[in-house]
Order: C-alpha cells, then structure tokens, then sequence
C-alpha cells in the first residue's frame, strides 16, 4: 500500500501508477482506501482533471519517503552481505570437551564469520557420515584406512592409566601390568582402542574386577577422582585431580587428526578460522585441553 501511495502522489495519476507498480487500478484504489482508512485521514483529493495531495497526505508523504528509503537500504544491505560459510564438524566422542570448549571460544572471540554445526559420534559413524556428506570435516582418529578422507594427522598421545591422587601408584612414572590386578576397573566401553587394551591385560593374565561400565568420560572420571575405581584413558585427559601413569609394555597410541569428505577439495577449506585453531592447537603439540594462548 506505501508503494501505491508514492506512486499516486509522484505521478498524480491513478491510472498511470497502476501502470508503474504493476496493478490494475481497481487493484491500486483499493490499497490506497485500505491505507486511508487506517490512518483515519483523506490522503488525495480527486476529480475528473487530476489528483492532489490533501494537507493529511503531505505530511505522510514526507514519513513515506523516508520509510521506503530504509526500506531500501535494507534490501541492499541484505543484498551485499556475504553468506555465512557454515561449516559441519563431526567431533569424536573421545575427545576431551574441554578441547573442544577451548576451541568453540577462541573461534567466537577471533568474530569468525564461518558458522560451526559440531556434531558428536563415534569413529565408525563419523566416517559413514562423511561418506553420505552430511559432514565437511572430522576431528577424530586417522587411521591407515582413512585414505579416502584425505587425511591430516596432528598429534599422537598416548594411552595411560588413570588413578586417584591418593592411589599408592600415583607417585610412579611406570607401572607393571600385574601391580593393578587387585583394583577395580571403570569400562569406557566407547573407547576405540578398548579391544586393544582388553587384550593386553588378559595376556599378562591381570582380570580386573569392574566397578563400572559406561560411555561417558566425565562420569568414569569422578568414578576413579573418587577412589573406586582406575581406568585407561588418552593422555589428553590429563588433570591435575588425578594422576596418570603409563603400564610397561603397552605402547599403543592413537593418531589425532582431521578427516575431509571424500568429494570436497582440502583447498577449499584453507581459509577455515576453525580448521587453522584446530591446527595451531595440535601442531604445537599441546595437551588437547590446554587453554589456547
């Protein structure tokens, strides 16, 4: 109805502004009694010969104006204002969410224009979820297999056992495997090297008794903060609330890195604010939960 209106009072001529807002006229001098009746005031006074502003009309085509030029502005602002490039992340589970806390912050307090979706999930489904495209990238285990994903390995960290701060081993750098056959064991069930580790201790003929099953690293760690129980975990969990040691003779390590979906470009994302904190973090070889300077 306002562009009816400015059309009216710039041509003065009902027809003719039908014609230049792409209405009939029917159409046009409906809009404008509408809008007339809405402000309770006569905003033309009309006749055969021509079509003049009233008193009511002059003042509101000077409010008119000024409400279509921001109109404008708006549209054009809106116009010239870059996409977001939102940018899908599949995070392992077995990642520290401080690491990750750490990360989200920095890349908020850096004004990034990129738009992060974070998604959680194990090794297995991360992949699959590159493979169908519903991911960019993965923060997750590279593995010799991954070749597909182009993958960019960062750090390695170790595999060590996790006491309580009071736990008579603590103060050791190196335990036998046999020396933790009397404690009892938290399961991280979701833990991608748990067959490793279940096999390593059958072998030195340690069978643990277990205090608790679970998928969650926070709650396994108040289990052993609380002296009930020790278990193995990545070295990125390290805290100063509980100590970690490693056990002789299990040397296994796990390979943190990035993963690509299969059919876009590594180039594509060397611009990423997110991907260069990940990088910077793990290329210094930093903790995974250390704050980032």
């Amino acid at each position: 109805m306002l562009r009816y209106f400015l059309a009216v009072a710039e041509v003065g001529n009902f027809s003719r502004a039908a014609g230049q807002v792409g209405v009939t006229q029917p159409t046009l001098s409906a809009g404008i009694a509408k809008l007339e009746h809405q402000l309770g005031a006569r905003l033309f006074d009309r006749d055969k010969r021509r079509v003049a502003l009233t008193p009511a009309g002059s003042r509101f085509l000077a409010r008119a104006r000024r409400i279509a030029a921001e109109y404008e502005l708006a549209l054009q602002e809106f116009r010239d204002a870059p996409e977001p490039q939102v940018l899908r992340v599949g995070v392992l589970t077995t990642i520290p969410t401080s690491a990750i806390d750490a990360l989200v912050q920095r890349h908020r307090a850096a004004g990034a224009e990129e738009v992060l979706e974070l998604l959680d999930g194990s090794e297995r489904e991360l992949a699959e979820r590159l493979d169908r495209g519903r991911l960019d990238i993965a923060l997750t285990v590279v593995r010799p297999h991954h070749a597909r994903f182009h993958p960019e390995a960062l750090a390695s960290e170790r595999y060590l056992m996790v006491l309580p701060r009071d736990h008579p081993l603590g103060h050791c750098e190196v335990v036998e495997p046999e020396q933790l056959a009397g404690d009892r064991m938290v399961v991280r069930r979701h833990c991608e090297a748990l067959p490793e580790i279940s096999r390593f201790f059958t072998d030195h003929g340690v069978r643990p008794r277990f205090v608790l099953k679970t998928t969650s690293d926070e709650r396994m760690l108040a289990v052993v903060r609380g002296g009930m129980g020790i278990g193995m975990m990545p070295e990125s969990f390290a805290d100063p609330r509980q100590r970690m040691v490693r056990v002789r003779d299990f040397d296994l390590q796990r390979e943190i890195g990035l993963l690509y979906a299969p059919d876009r470009d590594r180039l594509r994302y060397d611009g990423s604010r997110f991907i260069a904190l990940v990088r910077a973090a793990y290329g210094r070889g930093l903790p995974a939960n250390a704050t980032l300077a």
